[in-house]
């Protein structure tokens, strides 16, 4: 059974201004490994400690996985110079 997908609004801003190339890359990495497998990113730590980032290019997607629910809610999609920002 693969996992309910939801973007957080940031994130969906995030993808706007995102090149379109890049956005059908990122937007397909997620709907084909990041929705079948979520626990294959690797797992963060510090003040992302509860989180994941899944690494495309120079691009992140930071996103959080409830199991109990069977949701992965992405929360953040940048550039990795900007992803950590708060």
């Amino acid at each position: 059974m693969g996992y309910k997908l939801l973007f957080d609004k940031k994130a969906l801003k995030d993808l706007k201004k995102i090149d379109a190339v890049w956005q059908k890359k990122i937007l397909k990495t997620i709907n084909e490994k990041i929705v079948n497998n979520p626990h294959a990113g690797k797992h963060l730590v510090g003040d992302w400690s509860p989180f994941f980032r899944w690494r495309i290019g120079d691009y992140r997607i930071i996103y959080d996985i409830n199991n109990d629910t069977v949701v992965i809610e992405i929360i953040r999609i940048r550039h990795r110079k900007d992803v950590y920002d708060h």
